[in-house]
């Protein structure tokens, strides 16, 4: 596997011969435009191990939130009124 860097024009040139590299090497494309990087090709097994991730991550962040929401919606409160009323306290015996 490697990473290698072509321009747009050179990527539309020698399009088959990136599509081989990515799918039977697994080489990595980026392709800029101007000096700026604008796409990344990439073999579709790693796109999809990248999208489960990503989907799993969000997953468990949703059942994070729904559970904090869900089992302790007034913790949030009481957290918020301690810190409150430490910084009262604060405030008061720097005056």
């Amino acid at each position: 596997m490697s990473l290698k860097v072509v321009t747009a024009l050179k990527a539309r040139q020698i399009f088959g011969t990136i599509m081989n590299a990515v799918s039977f090497r697994n080489d990595q494309y980026i392709v800029e435009r101007k000096g700026m990087p604008m796409v990344a090709i990439i073999p579709v097994k790693k796109f999809m191990q990248m999208d489960k991730a990503r989907q799993r991550f969000f997953s468990n962040m949703s059942k994070i939130s729904d559970s904090f929401i869900r089992e302790e919606p007034n913790k949030l409160d009481d957290i918020l009124e301690e810190a409150t009323q430490a910084a009262k306290k604060i405030e008061i015996s720097q005056e």
